[in-house]
């Protein structure tokens, strides 16, 4: 029922090769942290390549088995490393391949238990409604991105930076967007939402004896107050005129719309300035792009192709999101093996993402991929993929840009720590507590 070498089935991988997949692929996500990464446990798999670790075993068990991935222990798990498997599991993941069933899963209830990640059948396809209303997926530029970069340009301004901007600062930057963007201009100094919020998704992380506490009935009390006077021109206004019904649970969706904002695209926009100015000439065509537009015209900031490829590769690079994970909800086929109900998928990203034998120049940095049609390559899944991509990709990538932008426009930039060297092979772990630049 499996074949090998030829690109096709999922062969077993032996019990050394589970362990180590397992060792290396699986615990250093649990690690540093499903929800919140953690700090510590950052710098030291930072300091022992974790990553590299794991796309070497990776591949490793693909150069002996071949085909589109392999089973673990027995085939209680699965990982997949081919494009076409990958893009079955996640074209799926809303009825054969759940995304809210596992132990992920049951951490992610601990602070969004209804949200549109954890859902299948109808109440998916409701709230995937509801999301790509909310946040205009369909359209280039969403409708209320004027008011938006008004946000960015405002924040930007107010940044002051006393010759050096740490994460930290980035960090607070980054809080205001996420409050008056999604809540509004009142919401600026509301952090304690974005706090109670992050406290329960550090308690996520432990996964096990996860129960609704205080800070979880806060929260959401918050969140209600806030969506029966949302303020014009915020996300929550959007929210309240897009399709919902009683199995929306529009609350629910709030919380992923902060994290992803505040934490991912933080993180990512941070590494992703890091990438521009590490290489002068990347950091000079940076430049060039924006020199002649205007940073507060929606269309011309979407237009911004280059920097926006910076941007996806610093997102494929150092993925967020190192694996995505999946259970079987049926007895299925896949790549030509029988699955039984309850199989775990795993699509490890930081592998995938530098798979050298798929991926040309796999481990340097390479905007102009991004102006090539690489958004539909199914083994890119930063941003996730099939038909759980992320349903706010344009308002993302509109966000991180004008960031990069109005901060190269009001400074110049020099990266201090860590060392790298953007034009070459770039190391496969990048912690972005410890970057660092000066500031002139």
């Amino acid at each position: 029922m499996t074949e090998s070498k030829n690109g096709n089935g999922l062969p077993e991988a032996s019990l050394v090769e589970s362990v180590q997949f397992v060792v290396a692929g699986l615990l250093p996500s649990l690690v540093r942290g499903l929800f919140s990464p953690r700090r510590g446990a950052m710098k030291l798999l930072t300091a022992v390549d974790a990553d590299a670790r794991a796309t070497k075993v990776l591949r490793s068990i693909r150069q002996k088995h071949g085909g589109q991935g392999a089973k673990i222990l027995g085939g209680r798990i699965v990982t997949l490393w081919g494009g076409n498997a990958i893009r079955e599991v996640l074209d799926r993941s809303a009825d054969v391949y759940d995304s809210g069933s596992g132990a992920k899963a049951k951490g992610m209830s601990h602070f969004q238990p209804d949200a549109l990640t954890l859902s299948h059948g109808e109440e998916w396809k409701d709230r995937r409604r509801f999301a790509e209303s909310a946040l205009a997926t369909s359209e280039t530029v969403h409708p209320d991105a004027q008011r938006y970069l008004d946000v960015v340009a405002d924040e930007v301004q107010q940044l002051r930076l006393d010759r050096e901007l740490t994460y930290a600062r980035f960090e607070e930057l980054f809080d205001h967007i996420t409050l008056r963007v999604i809540f509004g201009d009142r919401a600026r100094e509301d952090h304690e939402l974005t706090e109670l919020l992050e406290k329960l998704m550090g308690e996520a992380n432990r996964l096990v004896g996860l129960s609704e506490n205080d800070e979880y009935y806060e929260f959401y009390g918050m969140l209600e107050r806030k969506m029966r006077d949302p303020e014009p021109g915020s996300l929550l206004a959007r929210a309240a005129e897009a399709p919902h019904s009683d199995k929306t649970r529009v609350a629910h969706q709030i919380p992923h719309w902060m994290f992803a904002m505040r934490d991912t695209l933080g993180a990512n926009t941070y590494r992703a300035l890091a990438l521009a100015v590490a290489d002068p000439q990347v950091e000079q065509r940076v430049r060039d792009e924006i020199a002649p537009g205007d940073l507060s015209d929606p269309s011309f900031v979407a237009s911004l192709s280059y920097l926006e490829g910076v941007l996806q590769e610093a997102m494929r690079l150092w993925p967020t999101v190192p694996l995505l994970a999946r259970e079987t909800t049926r007895d299925t086929e896949l790549a030509g093996a029988k699955l039984d109900e309850g199989t775990q998928v795993m699509i490890l990203n930081t592998f995938n993402h530098r798979d050298t034998d798929d991926v040309p120049d796999a481990n340097r940095l390479k905007p102009e991929r991004w102006q090539n049609g690489n958004e539909r390559n199914p083994k890119f899944n930063h941003l996730s993929g099939g038909t759980q991509y992320c349903p706010g990709i344009p308002l993302v990538l509109l966000l991180g840009k004008a960031v990069i932008g109005r901060l190269l426009e009001a400074h110049q930039l020099r990266l201090e720590e860590p060392e790298l060297d953007a034009s070459g092979d770039l190391p496969h772990m990048l912690d972005f507590f410890d970057v660092r630049f000066s500031v002139a």
